[in-house]
């Protein structure tokens, strides 16, 4: 299991996605926390502060690239895993991809690799 301090934002506007990979990632030891809107994403990352985001390519509001965007223009460098239906049409900047339907073991082994890539202190 993972140490609690491993944070793990979870970015969908679907919550029945965002309450299974909060269920299954916590579980597995991480600290978890979601939003339902890439405007939520930016608002959580200050205070969450997470290790790692999972980000939906399409939301109402703000896609995956424009909050992975909005975070490279203030500096802020945290992995940050697309999940899509769609992933051969993913723009670049993305530590990976996680395709949906996910498949939970593809989901663990890039969230584990992107927790040994690291972020920005003070991100």
């Amino acid at each position: 299991m993972k140490a609690a301090s491993s944070r793990i934002l979870i970015v969908d506007d679907d919550s029945r996605i965002c309450e299974m990979l909060r269920d299954y990632l916590a579980g597995k030891g991480y600290a978890v926390a979601t939003a339902a809107s890439g405007r939520g994403a930016l608002d959580a990352v200050p205070t969450f502060q997470p290790d790692v985001i999972l980000i939906d390519r399409l939301m109402p509001d703000l896609s995956g690239t424009d909050v992975l965007a909005a975070l490279q223009r203030a500096g802020v460098t945290v992995p940050v895993i697309l999940m899509s239906g769609h992933p051969d049409t993913v723009g670049e900047g993305f530590f990976g991809v996680l395709s949906k339907p996910f498949n939970l073991r593809t989901l663990t082994e890039l969230v584990a690799a992107a927790m040994g890539h690291g972020r920005t202190p003070g991100a």
